[in-house]
């Protein structure tokens, strides 16, 4: 049976400054919108082309605005030049910190249209290696005129709470050279994004337990949640304890999301939302599942779907309109409310301004 799609309780203005105004975007930062996260006043998104974290204000309109853009080079020494993106897929707020994640993935290019066939074959065989992408960090919130900032001052000076991150220097990064050997997921780790090769979207955090989410591999129709357990071991340097069954630094929960990847996460009080969609490089079916019983998971899982709830079926459009973000915006009537990002933004949901754009808000 075809299922119906939701729709919107309302829609939500944010706007961003123009690209001119800023060093970091040669193009307006509201059409590739990957990841967001409410922290009270302040709406922090990113954007899959650039190595910032974008913090909006909300104004007395219900609209978000003042946009502040923060580099996250200027926290970690990252790999890879100081341009490169980030490709960042997952935000959460957690014990004081914003955490960051890069989606860890290869790609393979594009072949263009036209007659040449020779030059489009070669450029299939073309997959590039971007040593930024492989980033998985946390950097302290700071409260300052009624809102929060990050300031890299306060990041390096305050030994209780400071910017950490995985190592970056592995060829993979850290995630990549844990899981290079596992059983299930070893093979996908030099397999391209979009291909079902390794591609990391979403992260949601509870104190030292780390779950991000898999866009790809989805094996047999089944997606994986890896989960960490994160410590500081030295100044700067975040490392993974031993939780799995045989002395592995990760866990692997597979869920039946009926066939679909994972495209971002996110805590809805003690249940994990998970916003699923297609693997491929393909429009397809966005749905929004809850797992009540991820906090109670002490080991790892098989999670079938009648253990899952479908909470919402969220509209997509041929071509446009990719959810890639969702954040709980707040609760009415018991009930929580769903902030909802794209990527490719339908042409409707753009500001003659050239630099806002409407988020859609639904209820679970």
């Amino acid at each position: 049976m075809a299922r119906k799609h939701a729709r919107p309780l309302r829609q939500i203005r944010l706007s961003f400054r123009s690209a001119d105004e800023l060093t970091h975007a040669d193009e307006p930062v509201r059409g590739n919108l990957s990841a967001l996260v409410v922290s009270g006043s302040a709406l922090w998104v990113a954007s899959d082309e650039l190595p910032t974290v974008e913090r909006l204000r909300a104004q007395g309109d219900g609209a978000y605005g003042e946009h502040q853009p923060f580099h996250l080079r200027d926290f970690f020494d990252l790999p890879g030049k100081p341009d490169d993106e980030m490709d960042i897929e997952g935000l959460e707020i957690d014990g004081g910190y914003l955490w960051v994640l890069g989606s860890h993935s290869l790609t393979r290019d594009k072949p263009k249209s036209g007659k040449d066939h020779a030059d489009a074959l070669r450029r299939l065989t073309e997959v590039e290696h971007h040593p930024s992408r492989h980033f998985l960090g946390r950097v302290p919130m700071v409260a300052r005129d009624g809102t929060v900032t990050l300031e890299p001052g306060a990041a390096v000076d305050d030994g209780h709470q400071r910017a950490a991150c995985l190592d970056t220097r592995p060829k993979r990064g850290k995630l990549g050279q844990l899981l290079k050997a596992d059983e299930h997921v070893g093979r996908f780790i030099k397999v391209p994004a979009k291909e079902n090769g390794f591609d990391l979207e979403g992260i949601a955090v509870r104190g030292s337990r780390v779950f991000v989410g898999l866009r790809g591999p989805v094996l047999r129709g089944w997606a994986m949640i890896l989960e960490l357990d994160l410590t500081e071991t030295r100044p700067g340097r975040l490392k993974p304890r031993r939780i799995g069954p045989d002395g592995e630094r990760y866990r692997k929960h597979f869920l039946d999301l009926e066939g679909l990847g994972i495209r971002d996460l996110c805590f809805d009080q003690d249940r994990l939302l998970i916003l699923a969609g297609p693997t491929m490089d393909l429009d397809g079916p966005v749905r929004v599942f809850g797992w009540p019983g991820c906090l109670a998971a002490g080991e790892q899982m098989i999670v079938a779907g009648d253990e899952l709830e479908p909470l919402l079926d969220v509209p997509f459009k041929h071509g446009a309109d990719h959810a890639e973000g969702m954040a709980v915006l707040g609760r009415a009537n018991g009930l929580a409310e769903l902030l909802v990002v794209y990527d490719s933004p339908a042409q409707q949901r753009l500001h003659d301004d050239g630099t806002s754009i409407d988020a859609d808000v639904f209820r679970l």
